[in-house]
C-alpha cells in the first residue's frame, strides 16, 4: 500500500469517522502515521498559502507565542512535549467511549444511555472535538477584531485540519499514536525554524550606498547582547553591529518616536555597513525596517497633549 492508498483512507475516515481500529502491524502503523503527518503538512502549506495572501488584513494581529523566546532544548520541552500530551488527553482521549471515564460516570449515576448516542452520531463529536482543538489556538492571538474572527477559520485552518488527522491517528491508530502524531508535528515546526529561520543571514540591502543583512533568532541564545554603531558629524550611519538585540530595543536606540512599536519581540543579529563616506541616513534604514519587519499603528502621544 502506498502513500496515495493510504491518504484515501484517511479521507474515508474524514468523511464519516469511525471508532473501529486497524488490526495492523506495528510498522503499518508507522506508515499511516508518516502517510497522516505528510498529509496534514500539505494542508498547512495551502493554509500558509491563504495566509500570505490575506496578510494586509492579518499583519496587525500579534501572536502570542512570538513574545517570549525560550532555548532550543526548552522549546522541545513547551511546545513538542508538554503540549501534545495535555492536548491529546482533552481533544483525542475522550473520543472513544470507553475511555470517556467522565461521560461513563454520567451515565452511571443518572441511568442514561449516552455510549448507544455517543456512537450514532460519532462523525459530529469528531468534528466538535476537531473544531474545538483548532479554534482553541485562536488564544495564541491578540488584539483580535471582527475581521480575526471573520478570518480565523484560515488563521487557524492548519490546526482544524490537523486535528481530524490526530482523530485519525487516536481512533484507527490508537490513543499513543494521537500522541506520536503530535510530537511529530511540532518537532517538524521547531525544526524548520531552527534550521531555516534561526540566525540565517538574509539580505536586506546591498546596493552601491549599503550593505544590510540580518538574522531572526528563534530561540534563546547564550551570547552577549550587543548594540554598536557609527555616525557621521550629520547623524547618518556609518556602520551597525546588532548581537542577539532586540529589534525594538535597536528602533528604540536610533530614533525618539515614540509611534515606532513593532509587532513582536524580536531578537536578531544585524550588520549595516554603509558604501559611501557620507553615511547611510536614518531615514531610509527605518524604511528598509519597515520594509521587511511589521510595526504596529500607534497613535502619537504628543498629538493628544494638543
Amino acid at each position: 500500500m502506498g502513500l496515495r492508498s493510504r491518504i484515501r483512507i484517511i479521507n474515508t475516515f474524514i468523511k464519516n469517522p469511525d471508532d473501529t481500529p486497524y488490526a495492523i502491524s506495528v510498522w503499518e502503523k508507522v506508515k499511516f502515521l508518516v502517510s497522516g503527518i505528510i498529509y496534514d503538512f500539505g494542508f498547512a502549506f495551502l493554509f500558509l498559502i491563504l495566509m500570505s495572501l490575506i496578510e494586509p488584513l492579518t499583519k496587525g494581529y500579534e501572536n502570542v507565542l512570538n513574545q517570549e523566546l525560550y532555548s532550543f532544548w526548552m522549546s522541545i520541552l513547551l511546545i513538542t512535549i508538554v503540549p501534545p500530551i495535555l492536548e491529546e488527553f482533552v481533544f483525542r482521549f475522550p473520543l472513544k467511549y470507553k475511555r470517556n471515564y467522565l461521560l461513563r460516570l454520567i451515565a452511571y449515576l443518572f441511568k442514561l444511555d449516552i455510549e448507544t448516542f455517543w456512537k450514532k452520531h460519532l462523525r459530529i463529536i469528531v468534528y466538535i472535538f476537531s473544531a474545538a482543538f483548532g479554534f482553541v489556538h485562536m488564544s495564541n492571538y491578540s488584539n483580535v477584531d471582527l475581521w480575526f474572527f471573520i478570518l480565523s477559520p484560515i488563521l487557524v485552518g492548519a490546526q482544524l485540519f490537523a486535528g481530524i488527522i490526530f482523530s485519525f491517528f487516536r481512533l484507527k491508530l490508537g490513543f499513543i499514536w494521537a500522541i506520536l502524531g503530535h510530537f511529530s508535528h511540532n518537532f517538524i515546526l521547531i525544526m524548520m525554524a531552527f534550521l531555516f529561520y534561526h540566525n540565517v543571514m538574509i539580505p536586506l540591502v546591498d546596493d552601491d550606498a549599503v550593505k544590510i543583512e540580518a538574522a531572526g533568532l528563534a530561540f534563546e541564545v547564550e551570547e552577549t547582547s550587543i548594540l554598536h554603531f557609527d555616525t557621521t558629524q550629520q547623524g547618518n550611519l556609518l556602520c551597525l553591529e546588532a548581537q542577539n538585540y532586540s529589534l525594538q530595543k535597536l528602533v528604540d536606540s536610533l530614533y525618539t518616536s515614540d509611534t515606532l512599536k513593532l509587532r513582536d519581540n524580536e531578537l536578531i543579529n544585524l550588520h549595516l555597513l554603509s558604501k559611501q563616506d557620507s553615511g547611510y541616513t536614518k531615514l531610509k534604514f527605518l524604511e528598509t525596517l519597515q520594509e521587511h519587519y511589521v510595526f504596529k499603528k500607534v497613535v502619537d502621544s504628543t498629538r493628544n497633549q494638543k
